[in-house]
């Protein structure tokens, strides 16, 4: 999940001129971790407030785009906008993921990272490994 901080980070850094820190928020919703599996699903929900920009699709495209440049698979978006002014809306963006956790005896846990099909290597690799393999 600290990967979401991550895209948090990167939205900043793309959206500059449209959105600031203190008026992007990230909250985990609706999150279920069953007793008998190590997924974990959850909705990641993105609050941006005030935003400076008159289309608001550019933010949902750029996150697709950043889960699928990473090798995770591309989740559904959920929206709600209240538009303000031609210039200025704020937008709740839900996003539904499912991480799988490696849990231990002491219950400690690690975040298994997305694997894809890598055709070279005929086999299931993160995509680090995936890249790594690549002439």
């Amino acid at each position: 999940m600290k990967y979401l901080q991550q895209l948090k980070d990167d939205l900043l850094v793309k959206f500059e001129s449209q959105l600031t820190a203190d008026k992007v928020h990230l909250f985990l919703v609706n999150g279920e971790l069953a007793s008998n599996v190590g997924d974990i699903t959850y909705t990641a929900r993105f609050l941006f407030i005030d935003c400076r920009d008159n289309d608001p699709f550019s933010l949902m495209t750029f996150i697709r785009k950043w889960f699928q440049s990473r090798g995770y698979p591309v989740p559904d978006l959920n929206f709600d906008s209240e538009i303000i002014d031609a210039e200025t809306y704020d937008l709740s963006v839900d996003i539904g993921l499912v991480d799988k956790l490696v849990i231990n005896e002491a219950g400690d846990y690690h975040l298994c990272p997305p694997k894809i099909w890598s055709e070279e290597l005929g086999n299931y690799v993160t995509k680090n490994e995936a890249d790594a393999f690549l002439p």
